[in-house]
């Protein structure tokens, strides 16, 4: 499963620093990109028979502080097999949670999204990322190279003042 970062720039106007906060599902275009690919390369299969494409929070721990949350709260709406206590089985389990709704075996679960879209105390919402997996191996080495690509942009920050 690969990640792609698909918002937020920075960028400084008039000696103060703002965060520009962009968002955007990125799944449409994803797959319209592979599609092009595919059809350059003559491949008659459609980007969802071979990949696996979703949106999820760019870090677990968005999912778990969220879960632990429900639990301290008492509140039944966690999942019955979370682990509640190991910050490491708690990843592993989100991580294999992920991989699930991307093949499509389970819907993504309500509480996922409640805390994607839960506010920090400074009103922002969690960041997210898209994810991609291939459903067929030989087909690695072509989002490996993309994500590379897309994740790699290069930059600069100075202060004058």
């Amino acid at each position: 499963m690969f990640k792609l970062n698909i918002h937020s720039i920075v960028d400084v106007i008039t000696n103060s620093s703002t965060v520009i906060y962009t968002y955007q599902n990125g799944v449409k275009e994803a797959k319209e990109l592979l599609q092009e690919i595919l059809n350059i390369i003559g491949e008659k299969k459609e980007v969802d028979d071979l990949f696996s494409i979703g949106v999820f929070a760019s870090d677990n721990d968005i999912y778990t502080e969220y879960l632990s949350e429900l639990v301290e709260d008492g509140d039944d709406e966690y999942p019955d097999n979370y682990p509640v206590d190991g910050w490491e089985a708690q990843g592993e389990y989100i991580d294999e949670l992920k991989e699930n709704i991307l093949k499509k075996e389970i819907k993504k679960p309500k509480w996922m999204e409640e805390a994607e879209s839960k506010e920090d105390y400074n009103g922002y919402t969690a960041e997210t990322s898209l994810y991609i997996s291939p459903k067929d191996e030989k087909h690695t080495l072509l989002i490996e190279k993309m994500m590379s690509f897309l994740n790699s942009p290069y930059h600069e920050a100075f202060r004058d003042g």
